[in-house]
This record gives C-alpha cells, structure tokens and sequence, in this order.
C-alpha cells in the first residue's frame, strides 16, 4: 500500500508507503520527527513534473493520481491538487492516503468540517497508521474540538511513540485548552526527540515566561 500524504495545525501534516521512487509518508515519516506538520517542502513531496507525467501515461492510475494531487499540493496549487485527489478516490474510494491528503488539501483551504470528515474516512479505513491520526486531530482542533483532537493525536503516540510532531500538536492543543502542565510535558517530550525544533522551543519559552509572570498566591493570614 503506498502512501504520499503529509500533515500538519500546522496542526497538520506526513507519510507512510510507497511502490515507486516517488516520495512516500512512510519515508518521510520514518526521517523527520516532523512528520506530519504539513509545511511545503518539509516532507519531500512526489517531484510535480515526474507525477504529471506519470497521469498523463496512465490518467486512471490512482495512485498517480495521488501522488499529483500531493505534489501540487506541496506547491501551494490546492483547487488542482483537490481535483485529481478526488480522482483518486472516484477511482480506489478505500485509498486512505488519499484521503488524508484531500484533508490536508481543504486544511488548507479553511475548509474545516470537509477537512474533518476526510480525515475520518482515512481512519475508518486504516485506524493503526498514525499519520492519518494526526491529520484529524489537525482539522478537528481548527473546528474547536479540542478534546478529540487530543484523542487523535494521544492514539498517534500510542501508534507511533517517536512521533515528534504529535507531541507537538498535542502540546498545542492542550495549551489552547487550559492544560498547561499536560502541555508542558507534551512539549518536553516533542523536545526530546527533536531537540532543533524551534516551533516547541518557541512555545515552551512562552509558556515558562507566563507561568512566571503569574504571582503567587498570597499567604493565609495567620489567625490571632
């Protein structure tokens, strides 16, 4: 099974298998403690020239598809890139890495609750790849559920326990729910596996400076 998706909230995100010498989520998973955070170029999309030519031999070849759909995606051409993902899907609708591609597409586009409901579709149809987990806790938390999205993102840990990004995410959304301590652990976990990431350095630095910005608590009076 090939995949060539990739996250990312940032909240989204990476990926998984591949059949050809095309970049797969599985690669860019497996290299960077980034996986999943969904910025252009972090995950090595498919190279755009070699996908389109690979449509235009074959333009019922899903996975091709797919894998164009990804690569313009990563080039900022997300109406295209939605195009040929739902080809895709017209074509192979049990292909989960399109799927979470198309939800990363409509991520991007702001276009939340669509992007909800294509990463619910990739996790019904494989539940244990933790990439898919991290793209609905990605769009579920920019819809303001924040409890599911830490679900998602806790089951991607579980899946995957070196998954430097979900701890990212989780700490994000944690933070955004009032859970500052849980963030903060989430954070330092993030840290620990990829100690050059500036997102977490970043977010905990602020959250250290709030936290001793907060004066304590005054004392009890003391009873005469």
């Amino acid at each position: 099974m090939r995949v060539s998706l990739r996250l990312s909230l940032t909240l989204l995100v990476s990926a998984i298998l591949g059949a050809s010498s095309t970049a797969t989520l599985a690669k860019a998973e497996d290299t960077t403690g980034r996986a999943g955070s969904w910025r252009k170029a972090a995950q090595g999309a498919p190279d755009l020239k070699a996908a389109k030519a690979k449509v235009e031999k074959n333009p019922k070849d899903a996975d091709a598809l797919n894998d164009l759909g990804f690569a313009l995606r990563q080039n900022g051409e997300t109406e295209e890139a939605a195009k040929y993902l739902k080809q895709a899907i017209d074509l192979k609708p049990n292909m989960g890495e399109a799927h979470a591609n198309l939800s990363v597409v409509y991520y991007d586009q702001a276009k939340y609750q669509d992007a909800v409901s294509e990463g619910q579709k990739a996790v019904k149809l494989n539940a244990d790849q933790a990439i898919f987990r991290v793209v609905l806790g990605n769009a579920l938390a920019k819809t303001g559920d924040l409890k599911a999205a830490q679900q998602e993102y806790k089951i991607a840990i579980q899946l995957k326990p070196d998954y430097e990004n979900a701890y990212y995410n989780l700490g994000v959304v944690l933070n955004d729910d009032g859970q500052i301590n849980d963030a903060k652990y989430s954070l330092s976990k993030a840290l620990e596996l990829d100690p050059n990431d500036d997102r977490v350095v970043a977010l905990l630095d602020k959250l250290d400076k709030l936290g001793s910005a907060v004066p304590p608590a005054p004392a009890e009076a003391k009873k005469k």
